[in-house]
């Protein structure tokens, strides 16, 4: 059988306390080779949290390590190159001046991920490997507990159904960032970080329990790193941890601190700060929660952006089976607020169909079918708060809440589209339209023309039209519909829609039976 060409491509992690590059080969997610792997421990990662500012000093040491990366991508001849920033440069005040200075030192584009993103990639890697059986969890309901330097993500399944996220804005410096250097240095610190921890935690607590979790799987540098400071041995490329091997590494310090961490192991002062409360968050989690094992498994930030950007390159099918899990648990958590999840249904179908027919000459990456799917699952929720203003209430509602696996730019648009789901004028005297990028005015105005015409073929909510299929001609979509029942109302509604869908795609559109 002729070898598959693989493609080559480098990635760039502008972290909290290293900078990594990795150059890989791939032709698929089980054909991924790292063929350059480099790290470079740096020191400007406190600093720049505590006083979320890059000095000029922080910029140099990024940009000075950007160029060294540079050229041993030169030496691979690696033209395609992504730059990922996650905490510690996103939450700069002056962040677009360093985003600008490093494109202008180094010729590097950064892209900046923000930490729900993150979180979800590396449990896009990690969940790979639970699904190729990497870990028997026997059906248990499992969470990730993912620390970053910003926040902590809790992530929980069992038998290949999501049972909830939620991301919480107290990461390892997050945390030391609530102490000065002197308290540090006090006797009651552990104490004093733990209750902390624990008190900053309590909403959770409860939410947490009531799964009955079996399994924590530990991931990244962070718990690798403490796995081995506790002496474990890899199995399989995992370490297993008993919940009281780690209560008794814990008491064996008799209060963990930094400094402690540096004088019996040799940390730098940098990597302890970050280690220090990760230690005591895994304790914490365990004071609450009865599982069986802790499982550490080596899935980095930097693996997961890795495989999604394979998977998405070569069109796996895991792309389609991730999302399933997130729609799933998306549907569950519209529920919360009484919306129809019937009618829900009906609108994502629509929309599905209406897409498949249209993306390939509209403009728009396949990927946002996704956002329609959300569009259709949320779209009447704000009707729970206020239905005289359940636009405005949906819209404010989605841009509050972490949505995982969405950026930030994605979910303005999709709150957006919710806003304007059912009538409205985009134009820039509306603040909503206005506060869009270029980018996110287009792309908006599509995904509202399609989800407006979507909506109105269930109006009554009757569930009228049992189903439809759309067929795209040289300058017409024509949807055809199957009914029983008179569709006055919707055909009506259809009709008013269509004049905004041929303003916004340049082509009409009727509805059809049979």
């Amino acid at each position: 059988m002729e070898k598959q060409t693989r493609n080559v491509f480098g990635i760039i992690h502008i972290g909290t306390v290293n900078m990594t590059l990795k150059v890989i080969a791939y032709s698929s997610l089980d054909d991924m080779e790292i063929i350059e792997n480099v790290s470079r421990e740096v020191k400007y990662g406190e600093t720049v949290f505590q006083r979320h500012h890059v000095s000029f000093q922080s910029l140099n040491e990024i940009c000075q390590v950007l160029l060294g990366f540079r050229q041993l991508l030169c030496d691979y001849d690696v033209k395609d190159v992504r730059v990922l920033s996650t905490t510690v440069i996103s939450e700069a005040d002056n962040l677009i001046s360093v985003l600008d200075q490093i494109h202008i030192r180094t010729g590097f584009d950064v892209e900046v991920i923000h930490m729900t993103k993150e979180i979800y990639y590396k449990f896009f890697g990690l969940y790979y490997n639970v699904l190729k059986g990497k870990f028997n969890f026997a059906d248990k309901a499992v969470m990730l507990l993912d620390i970053t330097s910003g926040g902590v993500g809790l992530t929980c399944w069992k038998s290949d159904r999501l049972l909830f996220q939620q991301n919480i804005h107290i990461g390892s410096l997050r945390i030391l960032e609530n102490f000065t250097e002197k308290q540090r240095d006090e006797l009651t610190f552990p104490t004093a970080v733990r209750e902390y921890i624990y008190g900053t935690l309590y909403p959770l607590w409860k939410g947490v329990q009531q799964y009955d979790i079996k399994y924590i799987v530990l991931s990244g540098r962070g718990a690798n790193l403490v796995a081995r400071l506790m002496g474990k041995t890899s199995e399989n490329g995992l370490f297993l941890i008993t919940p009281d091997e780690l209560r008794q590494f814990v008491y064996s310090f008799h209060g963990v601190t930094p400094f402690k961490l540096m004088k019996r192991f040799g940390l730098s002062q940098n990597l302890a700060n970050v280690i220090m409360p990760t230690i005591l968050l895994y304790y914490e989690l365990l004071r609450i929660v009865d599982i069986d094992m802790l499982v550490v498994m080596p899935t980095t930030f930097t693996e997961g952006y890795t495989m999604y950007y394979v998977a998405e390159k070569t069109h796996n099918d895991y792309m389609a089976h991730v999302q399933g899990l997130l729609l799933d648990m998306m549907r569950r958590l519209a529920k919360k607020y009484l919306s129809d999840s019937i009618h829900s249904a009906r609108i994502e179908e629509y929309c599905n169909v209406l897409f498949q027919a249209l993306y390939q000459f509209i403009g728009l990456d396949y990927s946002y079918n996704y956002l329609l799917h959300l569009a259709a699952i949320f779209h009447e929720t704000g009707k729970f708060i206020n239905i005289r203003k359940h636009n405005l209430c949906t819209y404010n509602l989605i841009r509050e809440t972490d949505l995982f696996g969405l950026a930030d730019d994605e979910k303005e648009i999709l709150a957006a589209v919710l806003y304007y789901a059912f009538d409205g004028t985009l134009q820039e005297a509306s603040p909503v339209y206005h506060s869009l990028t270029p980018r996110q005015k287009v792309i908006t105005a599509k995904l509202t023309a399609i989800f407006r015409l979507a909506d109105s073929l269930d109006k009554s909510h009757l569930g009228k039209i049992s189903a439809i299929r759309a067929e795209l001609r040289e300058d017409e979509i024509v949807v055809h519909y199957t009914a029983d029942a008179d569709i006055s109302l919707e055909r009506w509604t259809y009709l008013k829609m269509a004049v905004d869908f041929a303003e916004v795609f340049g082509i009409s559109t009727k509805l059809v039976k049979g």
